[in-house]
C-alpha cells in the first residue's frame, strides 16, 4: 500500500523522509497540540455525521460492540492521534482505514472536539489495584489535567471492558506498538492476568451481553 504524507507533514515540516510504503509514525509538536485545541465540537458533530461514525461508535459515542470502543468524553489529543495511525496504516484495522483516509486532519481535530464533549459511560468501579497509581498518573483525567496539563493517554473510565481488556492483551504481546515511547508495552508485560482483569473492571463499564 502506498501512502502520501498527511497534512501535518506538508504544515509543520517534521524532519524526516517516509518511504513509499512505509506508515507515517506520529510525533507531537506545539505547534500540533494547539492545533487540536482549535477543533470545534458542533462541526465535529456534522462531520462524525458525514462520516456515519455512528454506524460503529453509537451516536452518543457509547459503544455496544465488546469489540468496538467508547469515544464519548475521549481527549480530542487522543483521538486526533488515532485517527491518524489508522489512516497511516500504524494500526491495523480495515474498518477505521476505509474512513479515516477521507478525514483531513482539520476535520479530525472537529471529530475529536465532538466526541470530548459528549458524557462518558459510568464506570463500574472496585477495589484498586496496587499499580493504579501508575495508571492514574496517564489515564485517569481529573488527575492528569488539574494542573492543565497536556496528555495524549486515553481516558479510561467508562470504556467496554471487553475492548480494554483486548487492548491490555495487545500491548502485553507487542501485537500493538503505536503508543507513544513504548509506554503501555513496558507496563503492561508487568502485569499478571489477575491484575489485568482487576485494572479493567476498575475502570470499564458494565459488560456488553
Amino acid at each position: 500500500m502506498r501512502h502520501v504524507p498527511s497534512l501535518a507533514v506538508l504544515l509543520f515540516g517534521l524532519p524526516f523522509v517516509v518511504s513509499a510504503g512505509e506508515p507515517q509514525a506520529f510525533e507531537w509538536t506545539k505547534e500540533k497540540f494547539d492545533m487540536v485545541a482549535t477543533g470545534d465540537a458542533e462541526t465535529g458533530k456534522v462531520l462524525a455525521k458525514k462520516y456515519r461514525c455512528k454506524k460503529c461508535h453509537n451516536k452518543d459515542g457509547i459503544s455496544d460492540d465488546p469489540e468496538i470502543p467508547s469515544i464519548a468524553g475521549q481527549r480530542s489529543t487522543y483521538m486526533f492521534k488515532q485517527m491518524h495511525d489508522f489512516r497511516e496504516g500504524i494500526r491495523d484495522d480495515s474498518d477505521m482505514l476505509k474512513v479515516a483516509r477521507k478525514i483531513s486532519d482539520d476535520e479530525m481535530i472537529h471529530i475529536g472536539a465532538w466526541y470530548q464533549s459528549l458524557e462518558r459511560a459510568p464506570n463500574v468501579g472496585g477495589s484498586a489495584p496496587l499499580r493504579m497509581k501508575v495508571c492514574d498518573s496517564c489515564h485517569d483525567k481529573d488527575i492528569v489535567e488539574e494542573d492543565n496539563q497536556i496528555e495524549v493517554a486515553p481516558i479510561l473510565l467508562g470504556q467496554v471492558r471487553q475492548y480494554l481488556e483486548a487492548s491490555m492483551q495487545q500491548f502485553r504481546e507487542a501485537n500493538r506498538n503505536n503508543d507513544l515511547f513504548q509506554r503501555m508495552q513496558s507496563e503492561s508485560h508487568k502485569l499478571t492476568d489477575d491484575e489485568v482483569k482487576q485494572i479493567v473492571r476498575y475502570y470499564g463499564a458494565e459488560d456488553i451481553e
